[in-house]
């Protein structure tokens, strides 16, 4: 529940800024949020209460990046917003395209 908790903070800390009641930025950054303790069906919600928020504006009001080893809801990975698939086995897949070390 920690995963959720977390969450729910960062989300409001969302709302809050684009409703213009907050000094912080209109940006997200959520690394794994599946591997903690959060259940596949509230994940899922995460990425379309995401989807929902876009709808508030013509051009999507903020930007949300999650990183992660679980997929999102399939109407989501098949779309746009789908912007980067990156993977560490093959260089090409990797963010910056060479070998570390």
């Amino acid at each position: 529940m920690e995963s959720l908790k977390t969450l729910g903070f960062d989300l409001m800390s969302i709302l809050m800024s684009l409703e213009g009641r907050s000094g912080i930025p209109a940006f997200l950054i959520h690394d794994s949020p599946r591997e903690a303790d959060l259940g596949e069906s509230i994940y899922h919600r995460l990425f379309r209460f995401a989807v929902s928020l876009e709808s508030l504006s013509e051009q999507p009001p903020f930007q949300y990046i999650v990183t992660t080893t679980s997929n999102p809801p399939a109407e989501i990975q098949s779309s746009e917003r789908l912007v980067q698939h990156l993977s560490g086995s093959a260089v090409e897949d990797r963010l910056f395209r060479c070998e570390l070390g």
